[in-house]
């Protein structure tokens, strides 16, 4: 290659370097003379002399400008301020072109914060110009952007206005749906302002529904949050108004009237909501006027037409209640034009469900077109059908689009659930292993203490047999001394006293009376001697034995135990050497065991422990004053089945019966052994 073809290539490469910077200046000029310009166009607009017409031109200026700008994060935080403006001034229509500019900006640079702002505003928007397929598509596209990020405030929160969106639609099943699904969640997240929202539109939606008195039931529930709202809302004030109109939609007026005056006689509520203040206003006028009571009732249905014209809200329905009334006074021209401009109005507003209303008024009114009106209402209610069905289905056509753009999202939730699962299982697996060992040990420990217990109750046995062999000894012995006294010492002394009686017939007066006196001493001796003898053979002492002691020192530890006293009564008659060892063992467990749920539970103030000895049988009764129990479900109790079983060991009867806050009366009746001697 020779020198000038080298020249040349260089001073190409020079011009093309040299194109190049120059385009990238003059870029980089034109980026800020864009910016430039469009600050000083917002800086006319925010100028308060200049005319909303110009305003737009210059912010109309400013959108075309801003679509030049290359630099992202400018041109987006431009196009904030413009969507801002078109809005504020009215251009919906570019508002909407605006903001979805900024949408798709946003979504290429994955800045959600953006996003979530985007499609919230755009939803606000829709639902306030009542497009409600537009609002609920983009509360629902929101809602599953917080949903993944796990904020629950703001998922609850769309929720709410997908439901409102719904309900103003006339999908109230819809609504109420939607409200259920998020219901759960909503009471978790324990706000207020939101449940009372949720329970309103559930409430309001089943009024449309006819579902009356669940509409009250949920409506109350509103109404009990709004105690713990910012009083100077006047939540309370619509939750009157709601419960109002549902009484009167069950035509009880008389109720309806009690609301709609609570909704009124609210605090400030005229000041807060005159909207909602004027329509309980409204109807509780009409509700008077249903039940007769028409004093000042086209002034004051006068002064409501005001305020719905102030309010810039349709009167459609006030007009008709003018009709029904002028049409009660017998003023048929009247109720005719009232019922007329309803109608007139609900065409021009495009509003069918008023305009169903008053075709059905125009009947009443016009006789003569009655025909004509009522084709017309059946019409207008199959196209108001068909319209609901297709709302309800576009409803639910965007839940399923929105739901599969997020399908992979879906898929991954299921994914970690069925991991969740998995740990539950787990979990649930190992919990029952732990409860099947515990159950082991303690049923081990349950086998150990029965039999501790048995060898007690055998060492106690033979205690009391022991005692029971000493006694007999005891009572054989004392029976021997007193036949000795009685038949051999007692019989001496008889016979030397008659001996002396014998003699003194033979003596001289003083020896006899000597002798009277040592004869007497004798009989004082004899008398003596056989008192020994009785109450040494005498069958009581049979009777006192270990066993009455020891019910009488359970009786003392109990007392001190309950810190009352308990009344305690036996028969001395009740032949304890009836009893064998078994028999006393098992009722003295079964005295322990009800003192001791006496002590545990009762609460007493007072028991009767007693023994009747009656007819052969032992009879013995443990009655309280406590709290008495359910009988049926504790009867089932280890305890009560314990005495129970042991009453069946010795052919007890056993009863109890209780009863909450009347006490408890336990019985046991036990058949003496007739062929056991005392």
């Amino acid at each position: 290659m020779d020198s000038n073809v080298q020249k040349l290539i260089f001073f190409i490469f020079l011009l093309f370097s040299f194109n190049s910077c120059k385009e990238k200046i003059d870029e980089n000029l034109s980026v800020n003379v864009y910016i430039d310009s469009i600050k000083y166009y917002n800086k006319i607009v925010k100028t308060d002399n200049t005319k909303d017409s110009l305003k737009l031109n210059f912010i109309n200026r400013t959108f075309s400008l801003n679509k030049k700008i290359s630099i992202d994060s400018i041109r987006i935080k431009n196009n904030d301020t413009i969507a801002y403006n078109f809005l504020k001034y009215n251009d919906n229509k570019n508002y909407i072109l605006a903001s979805q500019v900024n949408l798709s900006d946003a979504i290429k640079l994955k800045d959600t914060a953006r996003i979530t702002k985007i499609y919230s505003n755009l939803g606000y928007f829709y639902l306030k110009r009542n497009i409600h397929d537009s609002a609920f598509f983009n509360f629902d596209k929101v809602q599953k952007i917080y949903a993944k990020k796990g904020v629950l405030e703001k998922v609850n929160e769309h929720s709410l206005n997908k439901a409102s969106s719904q309900y103003q639609a006339g999908d109230y099943l819809g609504c109420e749906t939607t409200i259920f699904k998020a219901l759960f969640s909503l009471k978790k997240q324990k706000n207020d302002l939101n449940l009372n929202i949720a329970y309103t539109l559930i409430g309001i939606s089943k009024i449309e529904l006819k579902e009356y008195e669940e509409s009250i039931e949920y409506l109350n529930l509103a109404l009990d949050l709004t105690k713990n709202l910012d009083p100077s809302k006047c939540f309370n004030g619509i939750a009157y108004n709601n419960l109002g109109l549902v009484c009167f939609k069950k035509q009880d007026y008389e109720k309806a009237i009690q609301y709609y005056k609570k909704a009124i006689d609210v605090k400030g509520f005229e000041n807060t909501n005159l909207q909602v203040y004027t329509m309980a206003k409204e109807y509780m006028l009409f509700s008077k006027f249903k039940l007769g009571q028409i004093d000042n009732f086209k002034n004051d249905y006068n002064e409501i037409i005001k305020n719905f014209n102030s309010l810039n809200l349709s009167s459609i329905q006030p007009k008709i209640q003018l009709s029904e009334f002028y049409e009660s006074q017998n003023d048929i021209i009247s109720a005719q034009r009232f019922a007329l401009e309803a109608y007139n109005l609900s065409v021009k507003e495009k509003l069918y469900r008023e305009k169903l209303i008053a075709l059905k008024q125009l009947t009443n009114v016009f006789p003569e077109k009655s025909k004509y009106y009522s084709n017309e209402y059946i019409k207008l209610t199959d196209s108001i059908a068909s319209v609901d069905k297709k709302t309800q289905n576009t409803f639910a056509r965007i839940e399923y689009r929105v739901d599969e753009l997020n399908n992979e999202n879906f898929l991954l939730a299921e994914r970690n659930k069925q991991l969740i699962y998995y740990f539950v299982i787990g979990a649930l697996l190992l919990s029952m292993f732990y409860i099947y060992r515990w159950q082991k040990q303690k049923q081990r420990e349950f086998v150990l203490i029965q039999e501790q217990q048995k060898a007690n109750e055998e060492v106690y046995s033979l205690m009391i047999n022991q005692q029971s062999q000493m006694d007999h000894v005891k009572a054989q012995e004392q029976k021997r001394i007193s036949q000795e006294l009685h038949d051999g010492v007692l019989g001496k002394l008889f016979g030397a006293r008659m001996n002396l009686d014998f003699l003194n017939n033979q003596e001289p007066e003083q020896i006899k009376n000597d002798k009277a006196k040592y004869i007497q001493e004798i009989i004082q001796v004899e008398k003596q001697i056989r008192q020994i003898s009785h109450e040494l053979n005498d069958e009581k002492r049979h009777i006192i034995n270990n066993y009455q002691l020891m019910i009488d020192r359970l009786v003392e530890e109990e007392e001190k135990l309950l810190k009352s006293n308990i009344d305690y009564t036996y028969n001395k008659k009740v032949p304890w050497e009836k009893l064998s060892a078994e028999e006393k063992i098992n009722l003295y467990r079964i005295f322990q065991e009800t003192f001791h749920n006496i002590y545990k539970y009762a609460n007493a103030k007072k028991v009767i422990f007693s023994f009747v000895h009656d007819n052969n049988n032992l009879k013995i009764s443990i009655l309280d004053d406590g709290k008495g129990f359910n009988y049926k479900k504790a009867s089932k109790g280890i305890g009560i089945k314990n005495m129970r079983e042991r009453a069946n060991l010795i052919n007890a009867i056993y009863t109890i019966d209780s009863e909450i806050n009347k006490g408890t009366t336990t019985q046991i009746i036990l058949e003496l052994n007739p062929n056991k001697e005392f």
